[in-house]
């Protein structure tokens, strides 16, 4: 299959510039992608996190747009990111076609005039945002600490990828301001720089706008990849690492090929082969007959300069390490000498394609059209290569993949790093820049109103077209999900619908996979709190055998007791090593602190491991024939589909499907807490305090909603809120700070979520609650605030519906919630009917700084004495 032809054009300006444009109107969207040819590959030993520290520096304010980089663009409904890897930088803005402009005005400042604009308040702040960054990505994760250490031993010191992105922190604390100026000046320019603009533009008008901002900035030179030898390990080595984890977990890596090399795609297609999908080699073999591991995957990772093949098994409880690591050597053997089949590269080259297509269903964003644009340009120096780069794995064959094994594999020196748990222990006219550029009016977009049909049993079907890729996604929708289990069955409805892909009556787990898998097909079962979701996405050409591959799953589960009971071993497993994770146990202890004992919400979804235990088969069966049958369901589907035709092929597929009538669940109201409360979770020797601080919140068909959803935004629901601004950009305490109404059909928890420096724990969670009550009395939200939180949401939602996926998802919640399909429609006109007076009322019914409740993973040997000192809430430590 061959993808459709990408049409674009591109022009290089005087100074350097790659310009790539594509016009694709589908929605009234932009996405503007900046990449730089820079990474920690050009960074010296002393400056190892330089290239990363700028992808925070770049959001700081440049001289003419002074403050933070969001502030100017959220409140236009902007998406907006940056991402540092070894080999480039890129910045990606995705907002309404009607700001362009004013993207471009900001993207070329930050790249011509950034440097004016730092000070050492600025690079002393954003050192510790790293900083914490580092803490909660690596030292406090469980197996964080893995990736440093394999780059260490696979690569010499002098080696740019002996290091990771975000680099070391030692070099950061001694760089200057001078320092990371200089390294900016070098890299950051023009001539080393590709930008990309796609969506619904006109491409004379853009052209002339990217010369007009960009093409008086001085071009500096393209950088060249630093030159080092190819990476090799003389003899195999074996890393042991104790870490503070349940499970025990195994990498082994070698050395392979850089990106575009040869081997990268049989290589890549290798990798698929033995663990990608259930019907892979590794996961049929270690997860489902042997039972030796709860997970595997495996890589082929090229960069610029070298690459690493890899493979990685977390362990089942009480199985070894030698088993496997014999295992592993064993079938890499066996493939070098006998190879794979035509039907597992087959397999793999259809899931493949599907990926490649699927991916231009989104114009911006990381990995979408601009993306990888991008990519094919700085990497190869051909932007067209995005749809004929395919081509290298459709043409691989079985001798060849074999041929890889053989030559980067079997036998070959590796590096193995086995994690074993532990417990706890302790030139043109200048170009006036001071005036920011006037955005057109913005187009207002209106959702679409899906067809509305019905099939004879009664299930409804919305069907939302969408013909501009032969892709189709599909979802079928069960009302009820977790909610429908009371707190002592926590858990059942999760594994009663994740096992529907485990076997039907006429299909095992083996064969529905390896179906799918063989189609391109991305099939799946899963379970929220309002409702369970049978879905896929496919190729056009499958829609009619994935929907009865679907229907099957739906109709026809068996639950068959050997799969039972690997799954039911498998997700126990799972839940208790979430123990490692201080993120699972906040957010674990706050919704037992919220909920009553008779509440479905007083634990996660997916239940605790003490309850898990008692589930039985039976009992999923059970769930099953009440709840997980036609009634009150319907079948979401958009995409390259017709309605009238799709109404047929739907009909002979589930017209025969037959079950008990829905009765909606009654959800308790769940109650606020009398009085403040810090529970304190005690975790010697954490590098860093994790906090959940909430209370109970709203329901989803509250009058308050709106306003509520509002009112997060101003208070912690987007990167320029009240808290982020507090927490990250004045203090340097956290990565990043959040909070999030999670509205279900009962009261879900509203709370604030974040990690920051554990000498710093006190003063956050004292920030956390004078932010609340300012918001409530002397500092209440303001008539801007409003208008940039409305106007963010409005024409943030656009880029909500630009894939068939994006569509089925959000139409079918509205369906779960009794929502009317032409809610989205009418959304801007219910926002714009908020003002500052009913803003306030709902804040002052929705948030609760009196009945906080704020659960604190720390060290109590350190935490305790200054979270005493906070006289607003009652102390409680935890041991466990």
């Amino acid at each position: 299959m061959q993808l459709p032809e990408i049409d674009f054009s591109q022009v290089t300006l005087d100074n350097g510039l790659n310009v790539i444009l594509r016009r694709q109107p589908k929605l009234p969207l932009v996405a503007t992608n900046l990449w730089y040819h820079v990474g920690s590959k050009n960074e010296e030993r002393n400056q190892r996190g330089f290239a990363h520290l700028f992808e925070h520096l770049m959001f700081e304010g440049s001289e003419h747009y002074p403050g933070d980089f969001f502030k100017h663009l959220q409140p236009l409904g902007a998406n907006i990111n940056g991402s540092t890897s070894s080999d480039r930088t890129n910045y990606f803005v995705d907002l309404p076609t009607a700001h362009l402009e004013l993207v471009l005005a900001m993207e070329s400042d930050r790249m011509a005039h950034l440097v004016p604009a730092l000070d050492e308040s600025k690079l002393r702040i954003q050192k510790g945002v790293v900083k914490n960054e580092y803490r909660q990505n690596y030292s406090n994760r469980p197996y964080g600490m893995v990736w440093p250490i394999l780059a260490e031993a696979l690569y010499p010191p002098q080696h740019p990828y002996s290091w990771l992105t975000i680099g070391v922190m030692e070099d950061l604390d001694s760089a200057s301001l001078e320092d990371v100026s200089a390294f900016f000046q070098r890299y950051y320019v023009p001539a080393n720089a590709s930008l990309a603009l796609v969506g619904d533009i006109d491409l004379d008008r853009s052209r002339s706008l990217v010369e007009r901002y960009f093409g008086a900035i001085q071009g500096g030179t393209r950088a060249l990849p630093p030159w080092v030898a190819s990476p090799a390990i003389a003899a195999s080595r074996d890393i042991v690492l104790q870490d503070q984890v349940e499970l025990d977990r195994y990498y082994a890596v070698w050395h392979s090929v850089p990106h575009f090399h040869d081997g990268d795609a049989p290589l890549s297609l290798l990798a698929d082969i033995l663990a990608r999908g259930k019907a892979s080699r590794l996961y049929q073999k270690l997860v489902v007959d042997r039972q030796l591991a709860q997970d595997v995957t495996a890589y082929q990772s090229g960069r610029e300069l070298a690459g690493t093949f890899g493979i990685s098994v977390t362990l089942r409880p009480s199985r070894s390490i030698g088993e496997l690591r014999d295992f592993l050597e064993t079938e890499i053997a066996q493939i070098a000498a006998a190879g794979v089949t035509e039907q597992e590269l087959k397999r793999v080259v259809t899931m493949k394609t599907a990926s490649f297509l699927f991916a231009l269903e989104y114009i911006g964003g990381f990995g979408g059209v601009a993306d990888r644009l991008n990519a094919y340009h700085v990497f190869r120096g051909d932007p067209s290569l995005i749809t004929t780069d395919l081509e290298r794995f459709q043409r691989v064959t079985v001798d060849v993949v074999r041929a890889a094994a053989v030559d980067y594999l079997d036998g070959k020196p590796r590096v193995t790093l086995s994690v074993l748990g532990r417990k706890p222990v302790a030139v043109s006219p200048p170009l006036d820049r001071k005036t920011p550029p006037q955005s057109d009016p913005p187009a207002i977009y209106r959702a679409p109103s899906p067809h509305i049909l019905k099939l004879s049993n009664g299930i409804a079907v919305w069907v939302l077209p969408q013909r501009d890729l032969p892709t189709v996604a599909l979802t079928v929708a069960l009302p009820g999900g977790g909610s429908l289990q009371p707190p002592s069955r926590a858990g059942l409805a999760h594994l009663a619908v994740s096992m529907l892909d485990e076997g039907t009556t006429t299909r095992s787990a083996a064969e529905i996979a390896l179906a799918a898998e063989a189609m391109g097909t991305s099939l799946s079962s899963n379970c929220g709190w309002d409702g369970a979701f049978v879905a896929f996405r496919c190729l056009k050409a499958f829609l009619e055998p994935s929907l009865e591959l679907a229907t099957d799953l739906l109709c026809h589960p068996s639950y068959p007791e050997p799969e039972w009971n690997r799954m039911h071993g498998q997700t126990l497993a799972a839940l208790r090593s979430e123990r490692d994770s201080a993120e699972s146990r906040a957010y674990r202890g706050l919704l037992t602190a919220l909920y009553g004992v008779d509440h479905p919400y007083r634990y996660p979804l997916d239940g605790i491991d003490s309850i898990v235990a008692g589930l039985t088969r039976s009992e999923a069966i059970a769930f099953h024939s009440r709840f997980l049958g036609p009634g009150g369901a319907a079948v979401v589907i958009a995409g390259d589909v017709d309605p009238e035709g799709i109404a047929g092929t739907l009909e002979q597929q589930l017209s025969d499907w037959a079950g008990p009538p829905f009765e909606r669940p009654v959800i308790p109201t769940g109650a606020l807490a009398g009085s403040p409360r810090i529970l304190l979770l005690n975790r010697p020797g954490g590098a860093q305090a994790v906090l959940r601080v909430g209370h109970v919140g709203i329901a989803r068909d509250d009058a308050d909603f709106e306003p509520a959803i509002l009112v997060n935004q101003i208070l912690g629901g987007q990167f320029t809120s009240r808290l982020n601004e507090k927490l990250r950009e004045e203090r340097g305490y956290t990565y990043g700070v959040r909070s999030h109404f999670d509205c279900r059909l009962g009261r879900g928890p509203f709370f604030i979520a974040t990690s920051v420096q554990s000498d710093k724990l006190a003063d956050a969670l004292d920030d956390i609650y004078r932010e609340l009550l300012a918001l409530l009395g002397d500092r209440p939200p303001t008539q801007s605030e409003l208008d940039n939180s409305r106007r963010a949401l409005v024409e943030g939602q656009t880029r909500q519906f630009e894939t068939p996926g994006a569509l089925v998802n959000r139409y079918a919640n509205l369906f779960i919630h009794g929502l009317p399909p032409d809610h989205y429609i009418d959304f801007p006109d219910r926002l714009s009917r908020i003002d500052l007076d009913a803003l306030n009322d709902a804040l002052h019914r929705q948030i609760h700084p009196d009945a906080l409740v704020a659960v604190v993973v720390a060290d109590a040997a350190d935490a305790a004495e200054p979270l005493k000192r906070l006289e607003w809430a009652e102390l409680e430590i935890i041991e466990d």
